[in-house]
């Protein structure tokens, strides 16, 4: 009877609270500066390379990187660097859209991306025994991921196109029929650059085993005209976007203001509520 009761007093103890860390004097000064000065950092690297022209070198980059390390390397090697910087980008686009409400946490351009090269990247540990896969199937696959993903975001409504300019309008604009219509044109004109980029590829990986055409065909239609069919549709979207503006009567593209950085602003808030946070943050730490 004894045990019992003992035992019962034992389970109805609560667990003991675990000891907080207390951040005191330069400790806690140096604490938050160090992460104040990091998240700023994070946050400028991301207003530069989300906006024109580096957010496109960003967005097409790791398919560049793929075309060359497989014509000088490897598969495997083009295969995983592509997913890194692919995958460090959506993290950086997350990241970039916890504090600016008007981007996307994710796009379609991105995950279609990073699933392609992820999955190439499978596919190629798991034919190592037979010799990985072949370096010239990369540009056909990824190429028909990002035509079935564009196809796909029109479908369900929402064009991948549309995230990507969703930011440079306000809401009013947004919702609008005719952004949408804008947007669900310049879909298709990139599904038309990337059915051609696919066909591109797919007829260099035919002819692969015909020695005499192998070299020239993969050099100039299998990597060199479906990179050149992306730049050009790089160059020529803000063109067609321009006089899509004005047929639908869109307004509000590349009409606003560029913000402000108020990166100063926000560091100088973050040192005044120091100490005001700190005791509440210190109090959940082991």
């Amino acid at each position: 009877m004894a045990t019992s009761d003992r035992n019962s007093e034992q389970s109805q103890t609560p667990p003991p609270t675990p000891r907080p860390l207390h951040l005191h004097g330069d400790d806690k000064e140096e604490y938050w500066s160090y992460k104040s000065k990091i998240q700023l950092l994070v946050q400028r690297y991301c207003n530069v390379i989300t906006e024109e022209p580096l957010s496109y070198v960003m967005r097409w980059a790791p398919l560049i990187m793929l075309h060359i390390l497989a014509r000088t390397v490897n598969a495997t090697v083009a295969v995983w660097t592509a997913f890194g910087m692919n995958a460090s980008q959506i993290l950086l686009e997350y990241f970039h859209s916890t504090y600016k409400q008007q981007y996307p946490s994710w796009t379609w351009l991105s995950s279609a991306q990073t699933l392609s090269f992820f999955g190439l990247g499978v596919a190629d540990a798991a034919l190592r025994r037979s010799g990985g896969l072949d370096p010239a199937l990369l540009s056909p696959v990824v190429f028909s991921v990002l035509l079935a993903t564009a196809c796909l975001s029109v479908a369900v409504g929402m064009p991948f196109t549309k995230q990507l300019t969703q930011h440079r309008v306000s809401d009013e604009v947004r919702q609008s029929d005719g952004f949408h219509r804008l947007t669900v044109v310049l879909a298709v004109f990139w599904m038309g650059l990337f059915a051609t980029a696919a066909g591109c590829a797919w007829a260099a990986y035919a002819v692969q085993n015909d020695e005499s055409l192998a070299h020239a065909v993969h050099a100039v239609v299998g990597t060199a005209l479906p990179l050149a069919v992306m730049a050009g549709g790089v160059l020529a979207t803000p063109v067609i976007g321009k006089a899509l503006k004005a047929k639908y009567g869109v307004k509000g593209i590349a009409d606003v203001e560029p913000e402000k950085d108020d990166s100063g602003e926000e560091e100088a808030e973050n040192a005044n509520d120091n100490d005001q946070d700190t005791e509440a943050y210190a109090s959940n730490l082991v």
